[in-house]
């Protein structure tokens, strides 16, 4: 099994970091992150605003599950106005 935390950015208060085309959003919504956890498990959810999440700590069942999932919310963040950013892997 493999961890991982995932900060997302408020962006609403310095909008420069917001990709081209997208609307700065204050973190990620929690109905796309639901969409793209695949095999993964979501332990733990710290919310900036109902429905809108400013971290998780997931845990996904091998290192290759991780990698997909961290690709995934990278790029999806970006569509979303926000940046998610991973810290941290313990393997056990």
């Amino acid at each position: 099994m493999t961890t991982i935390y995932v900060e997302f950015f408020d962006h609403t208060l310095d909008p420069r970091g917001t990709r081209a085309g997208a609307k700065p959003s204050m973190g990620m919504p929690d109905s796309w992150l639901d969409a793209l956890i695949g095999d993964g498990h979501v332990e733990q959810r710290d919310y900036v605003a109902p429905g809108v999440l400013k971290s998780i700590t997931a845990r996904f069942p091998t290192h290759a599950h991780r990698e997909q999932f961290t690709s995934a919310v990278r790029e999806v963040s970006k569509l979303m106005g926000t940046r998610a950013v991973v810290h941290g892997d313990r393997t056990w």
